[in-house]
């Protein structure tokens, strides 16, 4: 096969996903199935011949280095791909992934309306966009941009790893910078940003002390950060974004979420009851004044409750309700939402009390 073809036909095919491993054809991933593109098993020497195809010379120096090696790829008038190469049982694998050509805008997705709010009225502090792996976390993050973009005069500023969606300049500018080709580090990136003039600041990689520790400090100096994390829920991700900081800082942490701290919004997909697609079910957290001072005084553990209760008039909700709608609507099966709810037992005892 032509490699170049391999991109045609993901785009075709309308493939998340494509899974490249030595023993097998090539693997097919739509909507979570997998299937096998052809009958051809491909050898050790097949995927040799595709990543000598794929990576330029500092790829190849990075891959030999780290045995691994994740980078992004375009092809005009076609899409942009992410890929990722690395070593298993001695030999090279490769899983290739792509996005529409174009972002995503919040009406496509569906996404509620305070998220739209969000998007257009907070001018400073934290968003955080969170769920589990492969929950569409980079297609909400897009829309949202893409929004901002067409509703606000602002300069965005992107730190990415690597770039998954590209944007364009509308009432608002952008500049999409991805670590490695654009910026040597997230240091030399946040150093830098004083004299960018941002007004915006997105950050794809949310998962270290120095990220997270730049992020947050930035958000309680009103800068508007927002910034996507793997985690199946808002509290997990609270406690994941403490737990980054060592135990001295704790306090502090606890204080600067306090300030800066704006929605926490946990996506998880699950399967429609027809069959046919998936649809999101959104856990969201606001920065009320409630929520700020629960922050600063330590006090996480009251945020879940307060989410479900007396934070529903701000537009918040738990997983648990935002599972119970797309039940009662016949959406999903209580199955499905069971089987995906962080709090199952939780989620069981709201389905049995009246709608």
């Amino acid at each position: 096969m032509d490699f170049s073809q391999i991109f045609n036909l993901m785009v075709e095919k309308r493939a998340s996903h494509f899974h490249i491993v030595p023993g097998s054809p090539i693997m097919m991933r739509q909507e979570n199935v997998f299937m096998p593109l052809n009958n051809e098993v491909l050898t050790p020497a097949d995927i040799e011949d595709f990543t000598n195809f794929l990576m330029d010379q500092d790829h190849k120096q990075k891959y030999e280095r780290d045995l691994e090696t994740d980078f992004s790829h375009s092809i005009p008038g076609l899409s942009r791909f992410r890929i990722n190469i690395f070593k298993q049982r001695g030999t090279s694998a490769i899983v290739i992934s792509t996005n529409p050509p174009s972002p995503p805008t919040i009406d496509e997705l569906g996404l509620p309306d305070v998220i739209k709010n969000l998007a257009v009225n907070t001018k400073h502090g934290l968003i955080i966009i969170c769920g589990p792996k492969s929950s569409g976390k980079s297609h909400t993050l897009a829309a949202i941009i893409n929004y901002i973009l067409e509703m606000r005069t602002c300069q965005i500023v992107t730190l990415e790893n690597p770039i998954d969606f590209l944007h364009r300049n509308k009432k608002g500018i952008i500049c999409q910078r991805e670590l490695g080709t654009d910026t040597r580090s997230y240091g030399s990136a946040f150093h830098s940003l004083v004299h960018q003039g941002a007004d915006v600041l997105v950050i794809t990689d949310f998962n270290t002390y120095e990220v997270a520790n730049h992020a947050l400090n930035l958000a309680a100096g009103g800068s508007l950060v927002i910034a996507t994390a793997q985690a199946p829920s808002v509290m997990v991700m609270m406690e994941k974004l403490i737990d980054m900081f060592p135990p001295h800082l704790k306090q502090q942490v606890c204080t600067l979420l306090g300030v800066g701290m704006e929605a926490i919004v946990c996506q998880t997909l699950l399967a429609k009851a027809t069959g046919a697609g998936m649809v999101p079910a959104f856990e969201i957290l606001i920065g009320t004044p409630q929520i700020k001072g629960f922050l600063r005084d330590g006090k996480t553990i009251q945020i879940q409750q307060s989410m479900g209760t007396s934070g529903r008039e701000f537009g918040m909700q738990s997983q648990e309700q935002a599972l119970r709608y797309l039940v009662k609507k016949n959406i999903v099966t209580q199955e499905e939402a069971t089987s995906k709810a962080v709090r199952p037992e939780e989620f069981k005892k709201l389905m049995s009390l009246p709608y």
